[in-house]
């Protein structure tokens, strides 16, 4: 099956090979691989010329950012099928093809479930982040709840394809036309909450996102280039961006009902980890900056 797949480097070479030697044991050459640099230091290009099939480098001017580099990405592919995939992932199989196959059937944005390097489910699809959803998910255990409620609150918990309001942007399929005219991404937005962004942004125009966990399978390490850009950590550019986003999508009043329900999730989270024994340090950083986020972001 042919179509590109499009990634956003930034001093992450090292994690660029592992992706390309696992798309190299799993895809057919007919996929275009689509490379834009950040003006990274570690040569992304060479790790990216070992893919067997055609490639397409794009070294932009600066670090303009996931988002910015994304759309140039997209802009440069030539397939009508475009993967928006992490540098910092893994394919675990060929099912990448019937991914991309979902999207251009249904004119829509879809999604793999994403795994932890140890296995774990990541939180790869997401349910609408303003309205009693958030309330719901914030109040009952998404272990606990049944495949009804989990389609709205936490979907990446179910086992067959459904519909979900986002996908996480470490792997988003889509028509090229479609993601084109979405920007995919908002520029403005550096990094986090872009997807988040691009979801909403997409229900609005009546482009579905589907997530499609009984296709594919691919392993998200997170953090290649956050680590760097954010040393003493991400908790303030989420919240400060996820806030910003949520105002532009459901206007002010919404949006804080909406973080309300998002801190109240991060605080009972912490404390029952805490009641368990388990590690809440990035929950409890998490809750931290979402109580001092301001909305004061226009996008």
């Amino acid at each position: 099956m042919s179509y590109s797949i499009a990634v956003v480097t930034w001093e992450c070479a090292g994690r660029l090979r592992a992706l390309v030697d696992s798309m190299n044991r799993h895809l057919e050459d007919e996929v275009e691989l689509v490379v834009a640099d950040n003006a990274s230091t570690d040569d992304p290009f060479a790790a990216a010329r070992d893919w067997k099939g055609e490639t397409v480098l794009i070294q932009l001017e600066g670090n303009l950012g996931f988002g910015a580099g994304s759309n140039a990405a997209v802009a440069a592919a030539r397939h009508e099928g475009v993967v928006l995939l992490n540098p910092d992932t893994v394919l675990l199989d060929s099912g990448l093809d019937e991914v991309v196959g979902i999207a251009l059937a249904r004119r829509a944005l879809a999604g793999p479930r994403l795994l932890n390097p140890d296995g774990g489910v990541q939180p790869s699809a997401s349910g609408p982040p303003a309205g009693i959803w958030p309330w719901i998910g914030a109040l009952v255990p998404g272990a606990l709840q049944p495949a009804p409620l989990k389609a709205r609150t936490e979907p990446w918990r179910l086992d067959r394809t459904t519909r979900v309001a986002w996908l996480t942007g470490a792997c988003v399929a889509g028509p090229r036309d479609v993601l084109g005219s979405l920007g995919p991404f908002d520029p403005a937005i550096h990094m986090y909450a872009e997807d988040m962004d691009l979801g909403l942004r997409a229900g609005r125009a009546g482009i579905a996102s589907w997530f499609c966990p009984d296709v594919c399978l691919i392993v998200h390490h997170g953090g290649a280039s956050a680590a760097l850009l954010y040393p003493e950590g991400n908790e303030a550019a989420v919240a400060s961006n996820r806030r910003a986003v949520l105002r532009r999508a459901y206007g002010p009043r919404r949006e804080w009902a909406a973080w309300l329900a998002q801190r109240l999730n991060l605080r009972l989270r912490a404390t029952a980890k805490r009641a368990l024994g388990q590690e809440a340090a990035r929950d409890r950083a998490a809750l931290a900056a979402a109580r001092a986020a301001r909305a004061s972001r226009r996008l």
